[in-house]
């Protein structure tokens, strides 16, 4: 037990059939220093998490996405939030309390492997080196998969169907666009979380809820994405927004000023972009629905990797507001701003190459 790097108490070790688990609680201000994403390649931004290339098999995790939850859990100070899920590789060895033989602590040796909640966990790391808040995380590990093993476990959590959010059984609209609308309001982990309105749009909200659901129907208008459910659409057009976010990353920033006690009058007429106008929205939501349209398959799903470049090309446009569409808003301006923008995406024999070369 030499080399610990460290030691978590009041653990509780349960059984599940033949696999071990266990589960407690870890500070954010000390979980990065025993954790690690195993990726397939290194952030282009880099994030609050370590990383580690070698035999990794996760994508990246998205800055943007980790801010955002770090947002709500700052708003949102009593939430309870789901454990994350942990994998010891034979590193961290529990240690029982006397008699008790399902309660004691964690002897850490080596970091353990996220296999899911990295978005969560950097959330809690990022309020803590930005805040100065600490916060308890609570946390699952299976300590003795193999790094084969490890990986179907992540295969088979990540491809289990998101449900509908609870939010959404105590309050239902008319519309399965409106449920979509208002999911994307009440995810933790979505881009618009706490920025979408039933009523009256305050100071710190961007858009209000019948215009989101009207581009809600329109994201989805072209092909099988047509019959996906209201969580899978939620789940998408929360991922769609979160590549956006990571590509337009200066121009995202815009959302940081709804929460700024300093600026007087409308926070959102002191943006200096397009990107979170509604005529942003607009805009997006005429290509992205193209842009699914060329990702989404009934048999393989959504290939992710496809949407990320064909927003990358779609958002070579001017986004500032006094550039190349000053004074366009709304459908005409968001129209004309999609037209320019889908005439960018590349041509389908490209494409078509990415599929078969992912294949």
């Amino acid at each position: 037990m030499s080399n610990k790097i460290g030691e978590i108490a009041g653990v509780v070790q349960k059984t599940q059939a033949n696999q071990k688990y266990l589960f407690g609680t870890i500070p954010s201000d000390k979980v990065k220093n025993v954790t690690f994403v195993p990726v397939n390649e290194s952030s282009s931004r880099k994030t609050p998490l370590n990383e580690q290339t070698e035999e990794g098999y996760q994508r990246p995790g998205s800055l943007s996405r980790m801010r955002a939850f770090a947002r709500f859990l700052k708003d949102h100070p009593n939430s309870i939030i789901p454990p994350i899920l942990l994998s010891g590789r034979g590193n961290w060895h529990f240690k029982p309390n006397g008699e008790r033989q399902e309660v004691g602590k964690l002897i850490i040796q080596e970091k353990a492997a996220i296999l899911d909640g990295q978005h969560r966990l950097g959330g809690f790391v990022h309020l803590y080196e930005s805040e100065d808040d600490v916060r308890e995380i609570s946390f699952i590990l299976l300590p003795d998969l193999d790094p084969e093993e490890e990986k179907k476990e992540f295969l088979v959590v990540n491809n289990t169907q998101k449900g509908v959010p609870k939010s959404l059984t105590i309050y239902l609209e008319d519309t399965e666009e409106a449920q979509v609308a208002w999911g994307l309001n009440e995810e933790a982990d979505s881009p618009f979380n706490g920025k979408i309105t039933k009523t009256t749009l305050q100071r710190s909200q961007l858009f209000n809820l019948a215009s989101v659901a009207k581009q809600v129907k329109r994201l989805f208008a072209i092909g099988g994405v047509q019959d996906l459910d209201v969580g899978q659409k939620i789940d998408f057009m929360s991922r769609f927004w979160t590549i956006i976010a990571d590509h337009l990353h200066e121009e995202w920033t815009d959302i940081e000023k709804l929460d700024d006690p300093e600026i007087k009058g409308s926070r959102r007429n002191s943006f200096e972009y397009k990107l979170l106008e509604l005529t942003g929205l607009i805009a997006w939501a005429h290509t992205g629905a193209h842009i699914f349209s060329r990702s989404y398959s009934e048999e393989t799903g959504m290939n992710w990797d496809n949407v990320s470049r064909l927003v990358e090309a779609a958002s070579e446009i001017n986004w500032r507001k006094n550039g190349d569409y000053a004074g366009m808003t709304g459908e005409y301006g968001g129209k004309i701003m999609a037209d320019d923008m889908i005439r960018l995406l590349p041509p389908e024999s490209a494409e078509t190459g990415l599929h078969q070369a992912l294949s």
